[in-house]
């Protein structure tokens, strides 16, 4: 018996999302039912264009009523539960067409939810189970205003979770400050709490939302408000346990992070997750025997049960690398190579130790042919894979090899524009000036316009051709640009205001604000890489623009990275004396120049 499929979702002003989540899934299902919530944009053109039944339900601060509205509408034997910010993975396709041909009635079937967290599509992902396929009118409504559950009060349902992945993309942060998503979800829950004072899953929820708008105090708060009369069998609970480590980790309260840790070992042993997080804490204590032994474990617990995964990769190639990574700082790299090598066995398409690989090559002095031949040993998909190894150069300061891939690419096919980019980078890098100036590829209306003319200023300030330079900032009006490229182009305007003796202003006044120094720093990199040091020493008067109290342990830094260490030495010594400023790998420099002068 063939089981048939409907797809049920509840939706509002998700056009930017529902087509790559119906694409992902429509070869799946037999039906495909959409209740709209209020979508004021083309949502429910593009559910229609794909065939989807679309039924509305007004909005009433209750995501089970919208959730129940639309399995009220299947008409099929089974329900699959999807988000419009939801993608099935590719590669799981065939094991859910062979899991619907022998599904049992009294299972709840469970898949994993990848969530992709920050700015962009990484690894960065953080894993859930989450209940996806049910028996259709079998007893099953879903219960809670906000992060609800799935409940059935008529029938015993076992859960089984399968291998099955599912991305959603609703916790990036473009998607979390477009909709306003915490603010709604926390009036809800402000509101249960008021209602039902005793659930202490609200407060867990609520936690979460305080966690996410970066108020660790407050999500803290809410997290031990949960944890009173903790009960291990609760569905949330080992992820209680753990957000309340991670917000204390992330305060750098590392012996009460450690402390439950050893309370979460207590009820879930094989929670490889647990062993992870205490490596990163003891790698931050400048522990590394006791990290290594961590992760250590982590490797020998390999992946924990579905139940209680979280972070992506810990019993393998997370741990795997992130020894190489102490191994590096401890100089020993070949122990440090061997666990890279680990860590790509683990995951072939993870690039991550790639990059410490190319670092080991160079602290190795290993002859430059010799280098590229080992590195190119790691990729077979070229040409698209020239630019992974370009990077890989750059990042180590082989300018001209990263550039010398770039052309290989380029002689094979047209580059896209972020290449055209990366590609700009490396030419003010290897004084090839004239030909970045030359660069046209990029059209005015493209997003990437500007900092393809800022690396065009840069170079025609380095040959002393300020009057161009200043005709390209001209050309631009500020009011028409969003926020980072605005400050890019702020600092920009007052490097040719310098280069030209005419008035600067002040970029910013805040001891907290730092969004410009990346910009600065860039611009003090290339000088000091092309030994413009001249026209350096005019340009660090951006920092005086700025108010920034690490400006120079981070100028330290940067001339440390290049060789200079008695420049490093001394700004941070002044960074030190000026603004009582010094971290980690300040002290780490600060004894690495000492020691150099003592012996």
């Amino acid at each position: 018996m063939i089981n048939e499929i409907s797809l049920c979702m509840i939706v509002k002003n998700e056009e930017e999302n529902l087509e790559r989540c119906i694409k992902s899934i429509k070869d799946l299902v037999d039906e495909i039912i959409i209740v709209d919530t209020g979508s004021t944009d083309k949502t429910v053109e593009i559910a229609k264009s794909y065939g989807a039944k679309v039924y509305y339900f007004k909005w009433c601060d209750d995501f089970s009523a919208a959730r129940n509205e639309s399995l009220k509408y299947a008409t099929k034997d089974w329900i699959l539960i999807m988000d419009a910010d939801d993608e099935f993975c590719m590669e799981d396709k065939e094991k859910f067409k062979k899991l619907i041909k022998n599904l049992n009635d009294n299972i709840l079937y469970y898949f994993e939810t990848l969530s992709y967290l920050g700015d962009e599509k990484s690894l960065n992902v953080n894993v859930n189970l989450n209940p996806r396929l049910f028996k259709n009118n079998f007893g099953y409504y879903y219960s809670g205003a906000v992060h609800n559950q799935l409940l059935n009060s008529d029938i015993s349902v076992i859960g089984r979770s399968e291998p099955l992945r599912i991305y959603h993309y609703g916790y990036m942060k473009k998607n979390m400050i477009d909709k306003n998503k915490r603010e709604r979800n926390m009036n809800i829950l402000k509101r249960l709490i008021r209602e039902q004072p005793d659930n202490k899953f609200n407060y867990f929820n609520l936690g979460n939302e305080y966690c996410c708008l970066n108020e660790k105090k407050k999500a803290l708060q809410c997290y031990y408000k949960a944890y009173e009369g903790f009960d291990p069998r609760l569905g949330y609970s080992s992820k209680l346990l753990e957000k309340i480590i991670i917000v204390n980790y992330e305060l750098k309260h590392f012996n009460k992070a450690l402390e439950f840790i050893n309370i979460s070992l207590h009820y879930y042993p094989s929670f490889t997750d647990l062993y992870y997080m205490m490596g990163t804490i003891y790698n931050d204590e400048d522990k590394p025997l006791l990290a290594i032994k961590s992760f250590q474990k982590c490797i020998e617990l390999g992946a924990p049960p579905a139940s209680l995964k979280s972070i992506y990769g810990v019993g393998s190639f997370r741990s795997y690398n992130e020894m190489s990574r102490i191994y590096m700082k401890l100089n020993d790299y070949d122990t440090a190579y061997k666990y890279c090598i680990e860590a790509i066995k683990s995951k072939p398409d993870y690039i991550g130790p790639l990059y410490d690989i190319a670092h080991i090559f160079k602290e190795k002095n290993t002859p430059i042919d010799e280098f590229k031949n080992k590195i190119e040993s790691f990729f077979s998909d070229f040409p698209r894979e020239y630019f992974f190894i370009a990077h890989l150069f750059y990042t180590e300061g082989y300018y001209e090899i990263a550039l010398e891939y770039i052309e290989k690419l380029e002689a094979k096919e047209e580059l896209s524009q972020d290449i055209v980019i990366f590609k700009t980078k490396c030419l003010v890098r290897t004084f090839k000036f004239s030909e970045c100036i030359e660069i046209d590829s990029i059209s005015k209306d493209n997003s990437l316009y500007l900092k393809l003319s800022m690396y065009k200023v840069i170079s025609l300030i380095i040959i002393d051709r300020f009057d161009l330079a200043l005709n390209i900032i001209n050309s631009f009006d500020e009011s028409d640009l969003f926020d980072d490229d605005k400050k890019m182009f702020k600092v920009y305007r007052q490097l040719v205001n310098l280069f030209m003796d005419k008035q600067t202003f002040v970029l910013s006044e805040s001891k907290e604000e730092k969004s410009y120094n990346e910009f600065i720093f860039e611009i003090v990199d290339i000088f000091i890489i092309n030994k413009e040091f001249n026209k350096l020493e005019k340009a660090l008067n951006l920092l005086n623009l700025i108010s920034d109290k690490s400006v120079l342990l981070e100028l330290g830094k940067i001339y440390y990275k290049h060789g200079y260490k008695d420049m490093a030495k001394k700004e941070i010594m002044r960074s030190i004396k000026l603004f009582e400023t010094i971290d980690r790998e300040g002290v780490g420099i600060l004894q690495s120049t000492l020691f150099n002068c003592n012996s």
